[in-house]
């Protein structure tokens, strides 16, 4: 079960299936692949995770992983 701002995501009530996973290097890049989804009526998953510089090996460094889904995810208010 995914969880986000207090509320869980049940797998079993999410029937969305993922379009595409996209990474982007800046939360504002990751915004406007949103803000698209929301134009064409899709679902997002959004997620930040810190990996390794690929110019650095001592520096981590920020993704955002934005998944498009075919619909919005339910939530299971249980």
């Amino acid at each position: 079960m995914a969880c986000g701002y207090g509320r869980a995501v049940s797998d079993d009530v999410n029937t969305a299936q993922v379009l595409s996973t996209n990474i982007f290097d800046s939360a504002a890049e990751a915004i406007e692949a949103i803000a698209a989804a929301d134009v064409l009526g899709l679902g997002v998953k959004v997620s930040n995770r810190l990996v390794p510089d690929e110019e650095s090996d001592d520096t981590l460094v920020e993704e955002w992983v934005v998944e498009i889904l075919t619909s919005v995810p339910t939530v299971d208010e249980e």
